[in-house]
């Protein structure tokens, strides 16, 4: 059977080939390699070569002629799935689990896309992207139909929403959580970003379904001053009644299994989010109580008045949060063991050297996943932010972890930041795998 593609180096014989355009212009180049490896036909926005006529269709918008397409080839499984986004720099993946395991206690079956693996039911998938392309979300979608599921969550992205990769979707809600310093070297500039988030909450995606909208930070303000004419639910902790436990948050009477203000805002926008679909109290209260979510201030090690978290935080804003819960908690010392990206945003690194100086005891910078920059360049830029000399370096991540955990006392917390639950590491063009939690726990076992 012919599959839809909109990836030329995907295509075999028989296919059809969206050559959806590209900023840098290689949309023919791409449909030629398309041609060669056997494409039926081709879709474009482009005048057929010279030679390819009967085996190409002109039109004049392809990500709507793609949309058509994949809703007849698919079976149209959107309209069969309850669907709920959640965007924002940081809060997505933790909302998209609490919202699963929130429809999970309610009985149904669940399918969920994130950044840390995509479920469908109880089957794991790994996740490649933390929003599929256009046409994997459809092929995914069908396959949860298939597979008996009722409702769909997803994280969706800013790049995601500019590419055009969750066109057409109804989303019953959209949830918004936060915005900050990220991925400023996609879209340039702050305003930039914003309005890439808001393409989520326009009529095209969320139609008659509910934005729930964290108003406790500026950005959330603003979007939902601007939405006005939406049906939208502005969430603050204001309207809640706040405490803490040894076991974490306690919110409206709810207790959460989680720590930390950013997981408070979270648990605050899914009790709101659940209440307003129809969840039952007794399910939103079980599942809160038992929310563990990997890489996500995760305690990997909690033994000898010592503590270990990893967490995935890996923006200025995220990596401030982390600390400040950990501070929180940390009756000692807190260390910290961090890096940045390679070939990402390099403004954002002596802004978090700045975070990190101002909040841990002790630091230790290190390689995060230094692509195909040299990582001794990415410590440099780092370095740039700091001046009270509280760290050391160490390249080798391994070597920085096990000299970080091997000067703990009684008392003190670590906060591995950064990967999270990633299992690997990317050095070069080559993905070796390194996991940050197996590396603490080889080291304490």
């Amino acid at each position: 059977m012919k599959q839809l593609r909109d990836d030329s180096r995907k295509v075999k014989e028989g296919d059809i080939f969206f050559a959806i355009p590209c900023a840098d212009a290689s949309e023919m180049a791409h449909a030629m390699q398309a041609l060669e490896l056997g494409a039926s036909s081709v879709v474009s926005a482009l005048p057929a070569p010279q030679g390819y006529e009967s085996r190409w269709a002109q039109v004049n918008d392809v990500h709507f002629t793609r949309y058509l397409f994949a809703k007849e080839h698919f079976g149209n499984p959107f309209e069969k799935l309850n669907s709920y986004a959640v965007t924002g720099s940081n809060g997505k993946t933790s909302c998209a689990f609490m919202m699963n395991a929130v429809l999970r206690a309610e009985g149904k079956k669940t399918a969920l896309l994130s950044t840390i693996y995509n479920l469908l039911g109880d089957e794991k998938e790994e996740a490649r992207l933390t929003t599929p392309g256009f046409l994997e979300l459809y092929e995914f979608a069908a396959r949860a139909v298939k597979a008996g599921c009722t409702e769909l969550i997803m994280e969706v992205s800013s790049h995601a929403l500019v590419q055009g990769r969750v066109m057409g979707i109804p989303y019953k809600t959209a949830m918004f959580t936060n915005l900050s310093h990220e991925h400023l070297d996609f879209h340039g500039v702050m305003e930039n970003y914003y309005q890439a988030k808001k393409i989520l909450f326009t009529s095209e995606l969320l139609g008659r379904g509910v934005g729930f909208i964290n108003i406790d930070n500026s950005y959330g303000n603003r979007l939902h001053s601007e939405l006005f004419f939406r049906e939208r639910i502005g969430v603050s902790k204001k309207q809640f009644k706040i405490s803490e436990s040894e076991k974490g948050i306690k919110l409206d009477g709810y207790d959460i299994s989680l720590f930390g203000e950013f997981n408070l805002e979270n648990a605050m926008l899914i009790i709101e989010w659940a209440r307003e679909i129809g969840c039952q109290e007794k399910a939103i209260a079980n599942a809160l109580a038992n929310m563990s979510i990997p890489g996500r201030f995760e305690v990997v090690y909690n033994k000898n008045n010592r503590k270990v978290i990893v967490d995935y935080a890996h923006t200025p804003d995220a990596l401030q949060r982390t600390l400040q819960a950990a501070r929180q908690i940390c009756k000692g010392n807190l260390h910290l063991v961090f890096g940045c990206g390679g070939d990402r945003d390099k403004t954002k690194r002596p802004e978090m050297a700045k975070i990190a100086e101002t909040l841990a005891d002790q630091i230790y910078l290190t390689s995060d996943n230094p692509r195909t920059e040299n990582p001794e360049q990415i410590l440099a830029d780092i370095e740039k932010g700091m001046t009270l000399g509280k760290h050391k370096k160490q390249i080798d991540r391994k070597k920085a972890i096990k000299a970080a955990a091997t000067a703990l006392q009684s008392g003190d917390i670590l906060v591995v930041a950064g990967k999270g639950h990633e299992n690997y590491q990317l050095v070069g063009t080559e993905k070796k795998h390194f996991s940050d939690r197996e590396e603490i726990l080889g080291f304490f076992l």
